[in-house]
């Protein structure tokens, strides 16, 4: 990818991630969701699509930085984005995990697709498809918030909110953990994609960095 084109897709990423999140209509409880995804179907498939196209958004631009960080000799932050960016495309099995609610909540027998419902996320599956996500994203973005605080491609207030973005994804509650995950993701890879747009002016030019 060139530096424009990651640019726009790590703009692009928490931008739909962000929309995907407040529009997916979620509840904890299994016949409540279903009777959700009933009522607002176009809604949560549109949403479900919005988190696809973030997580292929975040997985690409991730592979586009491999480009400026071996401009930097940064070896750390190359494998931080192969690792990341696998993250994140792994993240598309649990959606399509997910998208298996649909025929549920129009099954007719409300409360046998319910029991399906609240043991699907209890079965075994679903914790081999989830593990790999969290370990990849987390263990890789913890890595690349560390090649950023070396090579300084962005400014270090931006790493550290990268952090913030992990742990609020974690320990923030959860109707506003997600929105505020990608909320402050925005707003740490707003610089970052800022001097990718600028270097793409100046091709050819040694990679800059921000204190």
């Amino acid at each position: 990818m060139s530096r424009r084109s990651t640019a726009v897709a790590l703009l692009t990423a928490p931008v739909a991630g962000l929309a995907g999140t407040i529009l997916l209509p979620a509840s904890a409880d299994a016949p409540a969701q279903l009777a959700l995804i009933e009522a607002q179907s176009a809604r949560w498939i549109g949403a479900n699509v919005l988190l696809v196209i973030s997580f292929l958004c975040f997985a690409g631009a991730l592979l586009g930085l491999t480009g400026p960080f071996r401009a930097q000799g940064s070896r750390l932050g190359v494998a931080a984005t192969v690792l990341t960016a696998l993250g994140w495309a792994l993240h598309i099995g649990p959606v399509a995990y997910v998208m298996a609610q649909y025929p549920l909540a129009h099954h007719p027998d409300r409360a046998g697709a319910a029991e399906i419902a609240a043991a699907m996320f209890a079965a075994p599956p679903f914790a081999v498809l989830i593990v790999p996500v969290l370990l990849a994203t987390v263990v890789g973005t913890l890595i690349l918030v560390v090649a950023l605080w070396r090579t300084r491609l962005a400014p270090r207030w931006a790493a550290v909110t990268l952090v913030a973005a992990l742990a609020a994804d974690f320990v923030g509650p959860d109707a506003v953990s997600g929105i505020m995950m990608f909320a402050l993701m925005g707003v740490a890879l707003v610089p970052l994609s800022a001097r990718l747009l600028v270097l793409e002016t100046t091709a050819g030019a040694p990679v800059a960095t921000l204190a």
